[in-house]
């Protein structure tokens, strides 16, 4: 599924502004994948492949155990 989806989550970090901190599943929308097991295995691939995506930087989780990003 991420490779499939490697190319749009790009283009979308592309399009927000320097500094904006956001997670995966809001960066997609309507193209989360719905199922609970297709969801965690995209956000560890990309997390994997977070090299892939310049200025990109992991913010930790939340409390409620989201993983937040941040375009630099």
């Amino acid at each position: 599924m991420f490779e499939a989806l490697r190319e749009t989550i790009a283009q979308r970090i592309a399009e927000l502004e320097a500094g904006r901190q956001f997670n995966l599943r809001d960066l997609l929308g309507d193209e989360w994948p719905d199922g609970q097991g297709a969801a965690m295995q995209l956000g560890r691939d990309f997390r994997a492949n977070l090299h892939a995506f310049p200025g990109v930087a992991d913010e930790g989780r939340d409390g409620e155990n989201l993983r937040w990003y941040r375009k630099a």
